[in-house]
Parts: C-alpha cells; sequence; structure tokens
C-alpha cells in the first residue's frame, strides 16, 4: 500500500465509513476505492480518472483533496506524458520522409496518364459548359416566372403560419412554467428533499460544473439514468420518464455543480452550504 492510499485509508476509518460507505456517497466503483488505497492505478479507467477519483475520495473523507495532490505529485499520475509524445513525432517524422519520398516516384511513373487525363477532363468541362449556354437562352424566362409565383405565394402565407407555431410553442413553455413549482420539504445539510408539483411529464434534469470538477449520477424511481464524471464547463442533462414519481441525484462537489429543473435553477438548501456531497430528491406530484 502507497503512503496516499495510507492517509485516506486512515481518513475513511476516522469517518467510520466503509468501502461500501464510500461507494455509495461518491459512486465511485468498490474495486477503484481499493486501488487508490493500495496505489494500483493500472485498472483505473484512465489517469484524468485516477486523479479526479483521488481528489473526491480525499474531499468526501475530510481531506482537501487538491492540497493531497500537490503533496503526492510525485507518485499521482499526471495527465500529460511529454516523452511518449516527443516518441510519437519522431517515428511519424521519420515515416513521413519515407513515405513522401515513394510518392514523389509514383507521380513521376503515372505522370503521362495524368496529364492525359486532365486534358480529357478540361474538354468535357467545355462541353457542358457550352451545352448550358445554348440551353439557358431559351428557359431563363419560364423559370424567371415561375420562380417569382412561387416566392410571392410564399412571401404572403408563411409567416403567418411561423409566427401562429411559435405563439402557440411560447404559450405552451408560459403554462407550464405558471403550473409547476418546486420547494424543500427538508433539509438535513448533506440531503435535501423538494417538493415538485404540477408539469409531470417532458421533465429534464441538468447538472453544470461551473469553476471545476464534479462526479454526479441521476436516478428516476431506482432506476439509473446516467452518472459521469464532470469537468469545468461540462453539463448533464437527463431526461425523465413520463410519470416518475421521485428522481435521486447525487452531487459529488456542491460547491461548483449547478442543478437545475426545466432550465430552472435550483437552489440548494441553506443547511447545505458546507456540504461536499449532497443528495437530491425531487418528490413529483401531480395536479388535479
Amino acid at each position: 500500500m502507497n503512503e496516499i492510499g495510507e492517509k485516506l485509508q486512515e481518513a475513511r476509518k476516522a469517518k467510520g465509513y466503509t468501502l461500501d460507505d464510500l461507494q455509495q456517497m461518491t459512486k465511485i466503483q468498490k474495486r477503484y476505492l481499493i486501488a487508490i488505497e493500495e496505489g494500483n492505478y493500472n485498472v483505473m479507467p484512465g489517469k484524468f480518472y485516477a486523479r479526479a477519483f483521488i481528489k473526491q475520495y480525499a474531499d468526501t473523507v475530510g481531506l482537501n483533496g487538491d492540497q493531497l495532490l500537490e503533496e503526492y505529485t510525485d507518485t499521482v499520475p499526471h495527465t500529460h506524458d511529454e516523452e511518449y509524445v516527443e516518441k510519437v513525432s519522431s517515428s511519424q517524422t521519420r515515416s513521413g520522409n519515407k513515405t513522401g519520398n515513394e510518392l514523389l516516384t509514383k507521380v513521376r511513373d503515372y505522370l503521362p496518364t495524368l496529364i492525359i487525363l486532365l486534358v480529357v477532363i478540361v474538354i468535357a468541362v467545355a462541353i457542358y459548359f457550352a451545352f448550358i449556354k445554348t440551353n439557358q437562352a431559351t428557359t431563363e424566362s419560364m423559370i424567371t416566372k415561375s420562380t417569382e409565383s412561387v416566392v410571392v405565394s410564399s412571401a404572403v402565407s408563411e409567416p403567418e403560419k411561423t409566427s401562429e407555431s411559435e405563439s402557440k410553442e411560447s404559450a405552451a413553455s408560459e403554462e407550464k412554467e405558471e403550473k409547476q413549482t418546486v420547494s424543500v420539504v427538508s433539509s438535513t445539510g448533506s440531503q435535501t428533499t423538494y417538493a415538485v408539483e404540477g408539469a409531470t411529464t417532458n421533465n429534464v434534469i441538468t447538472l453544470n460544473a461551473e469553476g471545476g470538477d464534479s462526479w454526479v449520477s441521476v436516478e428516476a424511481d431506482g432506476v439509473m439514468l446516467d452518472q459521469v464524471l464532470l469537468t469545468n464547463g461540462d453539463a448533464m442533462n437527463a431526461d425523465i420518464p413520463a410519470d416518475t414519481e421521485q428522481v435521486n441525484i447525487v452531487v459529488g462537489n456542491a460547491a461548483v455543480t449547478v442543478v437545475k429543473l426545466n432550465d430552472k435553477k435550483v437552489d440548494y438548501a441553506p443547511e447545505a452550504a458546507n456540504a461536499v456531497t449532497q443528495k437530491i430528491e425531487f418528490q413529483f406530484k401531480k395536479t388535479g
């Protein structure tokens, strides 16, 4: 077991968390948590995920993830391998020179054939344009009249149709906004329950990472819809199935994660201000 893994394991045990508890809280698979404690980063899906999982692990057990990564920068995987890039670049250069010489030889061998083919193409293009020019005078008048008739007809009817369609869409959107309300039912700091009344179809949960990275997951009536590591600037959209009664969200880094329901921001409860991991529950209530 490596030094950083020992420190994380000690912090976990001090909190009284088992690996199963930590898996439930962070949504990081248990085998990755074990690999972090043992320093076995080869089983990770990638170097970036190794660093992200270590940071998430540390933050959840009360350590400073960024400070820990900085302190053990020599033992934690880095996201760039300059030596590998340098070797690939050198190999590509040698391969490129060899390919260029072979291509030049082939071009010299086929040059007479290429010249003949080019002449044939030029003649064919000249014949085509001559044919178009000959027929243009006889058809121009008929095409112009027909086009004018179509344009006039479209100009009269199309704006009215578009305006009517946009009005209906706008009215439907406003009606949904007016009918749907979100209110806090209870909050314990790390978990907040919201009641959503009205508009129980076509709901969309949006999670944005603004200012950092965050591991998030969304479940609808116990069925996992999506789980992903959001990097700064990324967003995840989850379409909620119709007639869903309960949606559960886990946010790994609440301070940098914005939660939206149908493009409307849902504010964290005041008790959740200092929580790193935030569990959110939406309870959908039908109207009427």
